[in-house]
């Protein structure tokens, strides 16, 4: 919501709402799986990874940087408990507004509740394509379904990589290795070519048929 806004306009933004502001190191807990929710958190600087841990498997569910907005679904749900751990992933600085003030600030701030509902409407979008990735079985499945997902998103075959190919392994709930060896599969298999922070797709409709095997 915020990514282009400077830590004074946010400051001045929230000049009439009871806020805290938390600074965290690289790699420290701010809250963990399971924690009770009470506030909405808006990354002042920095950046944050929401991680769960599944048996034996670290899932990298996503990352927020500077002016985004977390805990806002779980703070106002029914079971407000954090569903992942939240963790720095550098130093960051975090801004925590109580429900109760963000609520009132929202109802008075007609402009910012727009924003907001934009917002949480996308973040609902990741969401569901982390749930369409679960329903596939294959590591070849999850980096074709992951593969076309961002070539609509970006209109292009030449698709950038937003995170690094560890936090990619992560989020499709593979391993680092087992996503490099399909790569080079599909590299050799002609279906793509791919750099350090891209890449491109050679044969769509294999991709496409890879989904439905």
């Amino acid at each position: 919501m915020f990514r282009n806004k400077s830590e004074e306009y946010i400051l001045e933004l929230f000049k009439d709402a009871n806020y805290t502001i938390k600074n965290y190191s690289k790699n420290d807990i701010i809250a963990l799986e399971g924690d009770i929710c009470t506030s909405v958190g808006l990354i002042l600087e920095g950046s944050i990874d929401i991680k769960r841990t599944l048996g034996t498997k670290i899932i990298h569910v996503s990352s927020f940087t500077k002016g985004h907005i977390f805990g806002e679904v779980i703070a106002f749900s029914d079971t407000n408990l954090y569903p992942a751990t939240v963790i720095s992933s550098n130093s960051s600085k975090i801004m925590f507004i109580s429900k109760d003030n963000f609520i009132k600030y929202c109802t008075s701030h007609k402009d910012f509740l727009e924003r907001f509902l934009n917002d949480l409407t996308n973040k609902i979008f990741v969401l569901n394509k982390s749930i369409t990735n679960l329903t596939f079985n294959s590591i070849r499945q999850k980096i074709c379904n992951f593969l076309i997902t961002e070539y609509k998103l970006q209109k292009s075959d030449n698709i950038k990589l937003k995170m690094t190919k560890e936090k990619i392994a992560e989020s499709l709930g593979i391993t680092r290795p087992s996503l490099s060896r399909e790569l080079i599969n599909m590299k050799n298999e002609g279906l793509i070519d791919y750099s350090r922070n891209h890449i491109k797709i050679l044969d769509l409709e294999e991709i496409e048929n890879a989904l439905i095997q």
